[in-house]
């Protein structure tokens, strides 16, 4: 036969307390090791060339921007960057592969960058939508692994891109900007999103 135990608070041998159940029944504990997500507020892109969103935390990780239906003229593409103290504009080792409507699959490569290849290669306008999530690597310091997701209304494109970069530090910022760096955009919005412990 189960029985019931009453307490309010357990203990470690060092004084040192490990949780404490609340008078609603909660438990709290001393040193929270439930994951938390944190989710920025949406960033208009619209007129700017380049969005750069800084003040990410150390203990971050799979940290993703999601890109809801950025758009910008001309054959420029869209790109994703990351950077420790600044943002990195070399270094990327990055592939992408990309499916259409009409049966052409091909891949591209970048070391500028994470580029989209769905949204400027046959020098025509068009949105995008998905993300780009980073992780740390765990067997090299300050590696980031990168994959992305995305559609375009460009005949029905969706790619799925991969790579990494070493940097110099700890990632703080992530960037959404375009290949030429001067085109700006017309429309859309990104959000950061990460999760810490």
């Amino acid at each position: 036969m189960a029985g019931i135990v009453g307490l309010t608070k357990i203990q470690h041998t060092n004084a040192t307390d490990a949780f404490e159940v609340g008078t609603d029944g909660s438990v709290t504990f001393s040193v929270d090791k439930r994951e938390k997500i944190v989710t920025g507020s949406a960033q208009d892109v619209t007129g700017v060339t380049a969005k750069t969103i800084t003040g990410i935390p150390s203990n971050a990780h799979c940290i993703r921007l999601y890109i809801d239906g950025t758009y910008k003229g001309g054959a420029s593409q869209s790109r994703f960057r990351i950077g420790a103290g600044s943002i990195a504009t070399s270094g990327y080792d990055w592939r992408v592969a990309a499916h259409s409507l009409g049966g052409s699959a091909y891949t591209e490569g970048s070391t500028a960058g994470c580029d989209s290849y769905a949204d400027g290669a046959s020098g025509s306008s068009y949105t995008l939508w998905g993300y780009y999530e980073v992780r740390k690597m765990i067997s090299t310091t300050n590696r980031y692994l990168i994959n992305s997701r995305l559609m375009s209304n460009n005949t029905y494109y969706y790619n799925s891109g991969v790579g990494y970069i070493d940097l110099g530090g700890t990632l703080d910022r992530v960037q959404w900007t375009t290949v030429n760096g001067s085109l700006a955009f017309t429309a859309g919005k990104i959000y950061l999103e990460y999760t810490t412990t």
